[in-house]
């Protein structure tokens, strides 16, 4: 029985079903999915669906997620419209559409579930999982980013984010666009990040101009990881 976390998925199922057969996910093991299985990708919907039927997965609200269902609120702003629209829905708003009513409804009653964090121990050591990076409100957990020097509140806590992929945390310095380039070249690959106040584990799933992205995972018994 182990448990295992991932974040960021974006749309690309076939990473997601390479994690869960390289990891042999079984009903005895426990998923912590922090948010973000939609847009970009093709099928975000999908692996919203598989979640869903998927008791011993638990998962997060993502940013995405919640554009997603501020999008067909009734209450939606234009600021909200746009803001979704600038932030690859189409995929996913082209699987929704072809959904049935009662399936689009079941999946809007499932995000709407959705919490904004997980307090969790793992063989005694602590854990919170959050998808941007801890806050008092919904907008700081599922937007906020460690980009200004953030500290980890919980001093008897891990903390384990995704959101901020860690290609945009390892050199501040250097030129994002140079980085991904020489990554290419020489077949380095994206690693999950490990700093003194947190763990970051988007390793850049769903970005699909950017060749050494992968889907991370994160054993929490041993702190072993897995990359698809």
């Amino acid at each position: 029985m182990s448990t295992y976390v991932i974040s960021d998925i974006h749309g690309e199922i076939d990473r997601f079903h390479s994690i869960l057969n390289l990891i042999n996910f079984s009903d005895n093991d426990t998923l912590y999915f922090i948010g973000d299985a939609i847009d970009r990708g093709p099928e975000g919907v999908a692996i919203l669906q598989e979640i869903m039927k998927t008791p011993n997965i638990k998962m997060l609200l993502g940013n995405h997620e919640h554009m997603f269902m501020r999008y067909y609120a009734e209450d939606v702003t234009d600021i909200e419209i746009r803001r979704w629209n600038k932030n690859n829905n189409t995929p996913t708003k082209n699987a929704y559409l072809k959904l049935t009513e009662t399936e689009q409804k079941e999946l809007m009653s499932f995000i709407n579930s959705l919490p904004t964090h997980f307090d969790i121990e793992v063989n005694g050591r602590k854990f919170y999982l959050v998808h941007g990076f801890p806050g008092d409100n919904l907008h700081d957990e599922i937007w906020g980013r460690p980009m200004n020097g953030e500290k980890n509140p919980f001093a008897d806590k891990t903390l384990i984010i995704g959101h901020t992929p860690v290609l945009y945390l390892m050199t501040v310095e250097e030129n994002l666009a140079r980085q991904i380039m020489d990554m290419t070249i020489s077949g380095e690959s994206v690693r999950i990040l490990y700093t003194k106040e947190f763990i970051d584990i988007d390793c850049g799933s769903g970005y699909l101009d950017v060749e050494p992205r992968r889907l991370a995972c994160l054993r929490l018994e041993d702190m072993k990881e897995f990359y698809a």
